[in-house]
């Protein structure tokens, strides 16, 4: 059951569950609670097997999946990443030191080809928070069990999932320790993402447009915080983040919106058709449709899932061509982009 995702086991293999949460609910609650992954957990099939009997055994070796020390890199491949020009991030060297310690463990599979929207998963146990980042799309093992990047354009997506995996390993030990304005960054991409997608299929004026952001923001607020924080940081920095909507605008969306309605994309969608008239033919599904071809497929699970809009965000700034930059770029240079890419090596 996708409920009880938290607790998966291994039988007879390891006594050590899959976690996808670190405390209370942040940037990285449980997959599970995931309305896409829930519908993507329905309708693939990997293997014959569903994705929540086969994201376990990532975490062990030889269930499926290798489990790939730095070692085992091409020279090549490592003077690329980490020594060359290629990639100006001022952390390489502690990524390398975090995936030659096994807190970031890359795995890679010829039999289960996981979807590349879901990147990397968190495993919390008695001894730390480990990251398990699946590099199978981006690189070839021969037959000496040595990795290489056989395309060029895949170093930067391989680069992208590293980063974005290592500073997810930084984020849960810290207890999901970011900044303001870095959160504020965050939810600003995120609520611009979502508000064009819906504005996208509809015509309203720019005064309900920026009305839609607003609600997104506090979608993603609470998504990321649980309600009763991400509605405190929400309403601590609104006026700041909106100031074309008057305070009377405001307080009135306050009061309409119920705020349970923001505890999964279903029910945020269903108040958005109630109290916005032009939006009653909104659906999750055509959400999910235009969000995928809009931003590509990569970005898919980042629809309601925290901790992969921050591989989003990561895929964007090293330039991954998994996703669509000409959408993208844009909405994260708004969103202090530059803050963010400097702030995310700084806490690598």
């Amino acid at each position: 059951m996708i409920e009880n995702m938290a607790n998966i086991y291994l039988p007879q293999v390891s006594d050590e569950g899959l976690d996808e949460s670190v405390g209370a609910r942040s940037i990285f609650y449980r997959l599970g609670e995931s309305e896409i992954f829930s519908y993507a957990n329905n309708h693939v099939m990997i293997g014959g097997l569903r994705l929540v009997d086969v994201i376990p055994r990532m975490v062990v070796p030889d269930m499926g999946f290798i489990h790939v020390d730095p070692s085992m890199f091409d020279k090549t491949l490592s003077y690329e990443l980490f020594e060359s020009n290629r990639f100006h991030l001022s952390c390489k060297k502690n990524m390398r030191d975090m995936l030659s310690r096994g807190l970031v463990q890359m795995v890679y599979s010829e039999t289960y080809r996981l979807p590349t929207s879901i990147p990397y998963i968190v495993q919390t146990t008695a001894d730390g928070n480990r990251i398990f980042v699946n590099i199978t799309d981006f690189v070839t093992m021969d037959q000496f069990g040595v990795f290489n990047v056989d395309s060029a354009r895949n170093y930067s997506a391989l680069m992208a999932v590293l980063f974005a995996a290592c500073l997810a390993q930084r984020i849960t030990s810290m207890n999901a320790a970011i900044t303001s304005s870095s959160i504020d960054g965050m939810c600003s991409m995120y609520a611009s993402m979502l508000s064009r997608i819906i504005t996208g299929m509809v015509h309203v004026d720019p005064i309900t447009s920026e009305k839609i952001r607003y609600l997104c923001w506090e979608f993603a607020s609470i998504q990321m915080f649980g309600t009763e924080i991400g509605t405190k940081r929400f309403y601590a920095t609104k006026k700041r983040n909106f100031p074309k909507l008057t305070n009377i605008i405001q307080e009135t969306l306050d009061n309409q919106f119920n705020v349970d309605a923001f505890d999964d994309i279903s029910l945020f969608v269903e108040e958005l058709k109630k109290h916005i008239s032009p939006l009653k033919g909104l659906t999750t599904y055509l959400i999910y449709d235009k969000w995928i071809r809009t931003y590509g497929s990569a970005t898919a699970m980042s629809l309601d899932y925290f901790g992969y809009h921050l591989y989003t965000i990561c895929m964007v700034l090293l330039e991954s061509p998994l996703i669509t930059r000409s959408a993208l770029e844009p909405v994260l240079e708004k969103s202090r982009g530059s803050d963010l890419y400097k702030y995310f090596q700084q806490l690598v």
